[in-house]
Parts: C-alpha cells; structure tokens; sequence
C-alpha cells in the first residue's frame, strides 16, 4: 500500500483521529478479498472433490458388502439358522467399520475446513492491524512537530522501512523549522535596521550638526548598511538551503515510491505466477473460473498499483520520457486491435478513422502516448453497453521551425455518456464523474487525471464533451517532432484492426525451448514464492536452474561452476544484484564469467531502474510480476545464435 504525503494532515489538525479506522477496514477487507478469500476457495473446492470421492468410496463400498453378504446367505440355504445368524452379526460389524472410517473421515475434513476458513481470516486481520498499527505510528510522527516528537521515540514500528522513513521525515522537518525561524529573524532584523536607517537619515536632514557630526553619522549609516547586506545575503543562503532540503525531501519521496513498489510487486509475482501456473493443471470447469476469477482480480490489483505509482512518479516529478523513432500509424492499429475482442464480445462497432494529414513517423515517447489512449479506449469500451466506439486522429497540415507538429486524438462513444456538473472535476485525481461508478465498474479515478499530466508534459492537454445517455467524445492533443517525408498519403478507416505479425523460424512442437537452446541457469533471488515459480517456469521450458539467495553466494558458486545465464533480482540482503554485477563484470567470478549473460528480474517499475542496470553491465531487463511470453523473447533474444521461436 503506498501512502501519499499529501494525505498528512497538517501539525494541529484534528482530522488526525479521523481517518484511523477507515484505513484498517480498507487494509483488512483487502488482505482477506486478494488473499484469505483465494485460499478459503481453493480450500473448499479441494475438500468437496474429496470428500465427494469418499462418499462415493462409502456408498459403493457397502454396497459391495451387503451384496455379498446376500449372496452367501442365499448359496448358505441348506445351512442352519445358527451359521446364517454369524454371517449377518459378522456383516453388521464389516458396515459399522465402514460407518466409522466414514465418519471419521468426516470429521476431519470438517476439521480441516474449519481451519481453513478460520486461519485467512484471522492472518488477514493480524497482518491487517500491523501495517495499520504502523501506518498510525507513522501518522503520529509527521503529524506532530520535531519538539512534540520526543514523545513517540519509544515506540517502534514493526516494519524498518517505517521506521527509516519516519526518522528521515522527522529530522528534515526539524531542519526546516529551525531554517524558516532562523530566515523569518533574519527577515525581522533586516526590517529593524531599515527603519533605523529611515530613522538616521530623517535626522541627519532635520538636524543641524557640525560637519564632524554628519561624517560620524554617514560612516555609522554606511556600516550599519554593510551588516543589512551581510544579514540579507545570508538569508539568501538560509533560502537556498531551506530549498535543497525540500529537495531533499521529496527524493526521500521518491525512494519511498520505489520501495513500496518493489515490496508490494515482488509478493503479487508469486501469487500471479503459481496462478498461471495453477491454471495449466488438469482443472475441471468450476476450478478453471475460480482460477480465472482469481487472476483477473490479481491483475485488476496490479493494474491499481501501476496507477498509484505513474500518478506518484508524476506528484514527485520522477516521471521520465522516452523519446525515439516510431511508426504512429502502426502503433495505433495495434493499439486498437487490442481491444477489438473485448468490443466484439459486448456487440460493439469498434473503428480507426486517421486523416490524411497525419504524420506516419515521429518521435516522441510510444509507452506514454500508448497510456493515454489505452485509458481513453478502455473507459469508451467500458461504460458502452451498444454502439460504436471510434478512434478519430487529426494532424497540423503545417509544422514550425522545430519540425513540431499537433496531433489529435478523439475517442467518440455512444455510451451512457456524464453529467454536465461533473464535467468539471472528471480529471482530477482520485475522482470519477459519479460515485455510483466506483462501485459499479471499479478504477482507482487517477486514469485521466495521469491522461491528462501526460498530455501536458507533452506540450497538450486533454478535455472532454458528454450528454447523458448519450455518449461522450474525449479529445487528447500532443506536439511531437515529424520525420521529413513522412505524411500520409490518403484516410484509412479500419473497423476490425489486426496486429501486423513477422514471420520467425519455428521450434518443432514436440522439442522444448531448452532442447534448442541448451543453456546453465542461476537465480539469484532471496523470495521464496519467486523462486518456486521460476523453477517451475524455466522447467516447463526445459530448463534446470540453481538458486541463490543472494550476490555473494552467487559470486562464490560462479568461481567453480559453469553457467551461461544469470537472472539477477536487484534488492538482496548482503549483496544486492548491482553490486554482484559490477563484481562479475569486475573478474570477482573468475575471468571466465566476466562475459556472462545476466538478466535482471526485479519488482522495481521505475523507468531509472533500467538504466541503472544496463549502465552496470547487465544484458537484459524484466519486471514483476514475470511475463512468461516475454521471458521467452528475453532468452532468445540473448542467444541468437541458437535460432528463434515463434509466439
């Protein structure tokens, strides 16, 4: 869960004690919904497949019995009634042994279902109240000045990354409030001498002192200006550091973002991998919704978390662009085409209109400008129950000095459409254009509001136009820098797009990826759930692989061991996966592993993060939670010489 600082009430507010049960209840009911509700599921499910087989065990089992028993009896007519009374007393003590393992079978399913159930509930409170217990503590601490801090000292959060964060926050708040009493004294001093200056001066006009008298008096003035000037320029100095230390102190921000992504993601990689990899498993139709009932809520929580970070990145001016090279015509179509499937199912008209003026190569940032359209389409696709939803692209026929050229973007539907009083707050953060909506199709209400910082930060902006009930019509404008000779040459309209797809050597079928490219594998990696679902992952496509749990004990396995492929997760204890890179790349390993291929596997999102790692020798760069498709790409794409695979 990322806290926002901007959610802190100010020192003194009374708000403070408000907002302390509304968190636990969100905490709680979202451990149990993504976590205890899961398992109690997959418990359930379990149980009643076998406890279905063993009533089914049961039934025929005394059946069996009794037929047999029925059968000695009639084969035993000539008998007398004494040995025909044993066989029925010994069949009526085979089914009381039978009743009893039933029931005692019973009974422990019973058991093991009441456990079941009672176990996630009662972790998803404890945990629930942890993190609650220090996200109040955490409160307490930046709500309350430095004086009044003293207080809280004893007490501990139960999570060290709480605990830094705090002590950082409370010493550069400390900082600040001495700087701002030291700058306004400063302010007050300067004030005092000018008036004593107008003071000096007013005297020295109305007065009729000898000469000797005024001189003392201008040398006096002239001194007293000097240390006006020495106190001004110090404040100055006082300012620019008051300023370096909210610099300081939004960069504290920033490592917190990425903290609290790492942390989050690198749990949501194991529950989304074994997901996926649970649903390759022979599972009858009820276990195959569950499962899928399950990953579509785990990528819904991913795809919130992705909100919370983008929006944060941008709060925090950490956000980055990448600008290159790209065909904006295609990208469009794939974009689309992306969303035809989902269209086609609810009954919808899905078109592409690109006019004739649009530019076919650009460069500019593809990853950002994909984001904004994808929210657009999502939303139009979303709240449209019949109709059409239309991607319309227009162009600048002209372009300036800079080769800059405007281009927009219209997503026209013919939904259920908002609200003329809700118009005005549709792209503000957390907010949707009614209340009700939150509740009936989700969203975390910071999908525009990042449209609209994008757009921006591209030299455009982002507005919208809607009837209720009947549809809406956004409009998203950028400038981006045209490539000479790269305008359209006629409109295309496209109402079913399709994904241009290359052609690439295949793998026969019947030969796994790791037979065609035989490779030795070592994971560096120190979460549990991650290293089972790699292995699990990597065996599938035929591999082995040998795990460590951190740099150092993959440095000392990689001097007397072979190994082709490293897959490195950035944050270890002891030695992270940067520092083991730089020691490998370095001859630390031995000179035979100085060339070694290493990917990183991290849950860090953060666009810097790539850059870090290439920049310290690594080959290749993943996120969590894993992309199996992607792997693939990611391996072949590091042994080329071993040939290709088609997807």
């Amino acid at each position: 869960m990322i806290v926002s600082m901007a959610s802190i009430p100010p020192r003194g507010s009374g708000r403070g004690s408000a907002i302390v049960g509304k968190p636990s209840n969100t905490i709680e009911r979202t451990f149990f919904l993504y976590a205890g509700v899961p398992m109690i599921l997959v418990l359930v499910v379990v149980l009643a497949w076998l406890t279905s087989m063993k009533v089914s065990e049961f039934i025929d089992a005394r059946e069996s019995l009794i037929n047999q028993s029925s059968l000695q009896v009639t084969q035993m007519n000539d008998f007398s009634g004494d040995r025909t009374d044993e066989i029925e007393v010994i069949r009526r003590e085979l089914l009381a042994d039978i009743d009893r393992e039933f029931w005692q079978h019973m009974t422990v399913a019973s058991v093991l279902l009441l456990l079941g159930i009672t176990v996630p509930i009662l972790a998803s409170k404890h945990i629930a109240r942890i993190v609650n217990q220090n996200l109040n503590l955490l409160r307490d601490r930046l709500t309350k000045g430095a004086r009044e801090c003293s207080e809280l000292m004893p007490q501990a959060f139960d999570f060290q990354e709480f605990g830094e964060l705090a002590e950082a926050m409370r010493c550069l708040l400390s900082e600040h409030n001495e700087t701002e009493q030291r700058w306004k004294g400063a302010e007050q001093e300067l004030v005092e001498t000018n008036n004593d200056l107008l003071k000096h001066v007013e005297a020295l006009q109305q007065g009729h002192k000898a000469a000797l008298s005024m001189k003392e008096a201008a040398e006096l003035t002239q001194q007293q200006l000097k240390t006006a000037n020495e106190r001004l320029e110090l404040a100055i100095e006082k300012s620019q550091l008051s300023a370096q230390q909210a610099d300081n102190a939004n960069h504290a921000k920033g490592d917190f973002l990425a903290m609290m992504s790492h942390e989050i993601r690198t749990p949501l990689n194991g529950v989304l991998g074994f997901i996926e990899i649970l649903s390759e498993t022979d599972l009858n139709k009820e276990q195959s919704e569950y499962v899928d009932t399950i990953c579509s809520s785990g990528k819904t929580l991913l795809a919130i978390i992705n909100d919370i970070l983008d929006f944060s990145k941008i709060e925090s001016g950490h956000l980055e662009f990448e600008v290159r090279r790209f065909n904006l015509v295609k990208a469009l179509r794939e974009l689309v085409a992306l969303f035809f499937n989902q269209a086609a199912q609810k009954g919808i008209n899905l078109r592409i209109e690109i006019a004739d003026d649009v530019p076919r190569l650009i460069e500019g940032d593809e990853t950002r400008i994909r984001q904004i359209l994808t929210n657009l389409l999502s939303n139009a696709v979303k709240f449209t129950k019949a109709g059409e939803v239309c991607l319309l692209v227009r162009g600048d026929s002209l372009t300036n000095t800079n080769d800059l050229s405007s281009i927009e973007f219209e997503v026209r539907d013919t939904g259920i459409g908002i609200k003329q009083e809700h118009l005005q707050n549709l792209f503000s953060s957390f907010s949707q254009a009614d209340s009700s909506m939150t509740r009936k199709y989700g969203g975390t209400g910071l999908g525009l509001a990042i449209c609209k910082r994008l757009a921006e930060a591209m030299n455009g902006k982002v507005w919208a136009t809607s009837q209720a009930g009947e549809g809406s019509r956004f409009y998203a404008t950028i400038r981006v820098k045209v490539i000479a000779g790269s305008k359209q040459t006629k409109s295309h309209p496209v109402a079913s797009p399709k994904v241009d797809i290359q052609e690439q050597p295949v793998i026969p079928s019947s030969m796994a990826l790791g037979e065609r490219i035989p490779l030795q594998i070592v994971v560096a990696e120190d979460d549990n759930a991650n290293q089972r679902v790699l292995k699990i992952v990597l065996k599938r496509m035929g591999w082995s692989a040998v795990f460590k749990e951190n740099g150092s004990m993959l440095i000392d396995y990689l001097k007397d061991n072979p190994c082709d492929l490293i897959f490195m997760d950035l944050q270890m204890p002891i030695m992270g996966g940067l520092e083991a890179t730089q020691l490998i790349r370095e001859g630390s390993a031995g000179e035979a592993m100085k060339k070694v291929k290493i990917m990183a596997l991290t849950a860090n999102a953060l666009s810097s993060e790539e850059s870090r790692c290439l920049e310290v020798g690594m080959d290749a760069y993943l996120t969590k939670p894993l992309a199996v498709d992607l792997l693939k790409k990611k391996i072949v794409s590091l042994f080329p010489l071993h040939g290709r695979i088609s997807h």
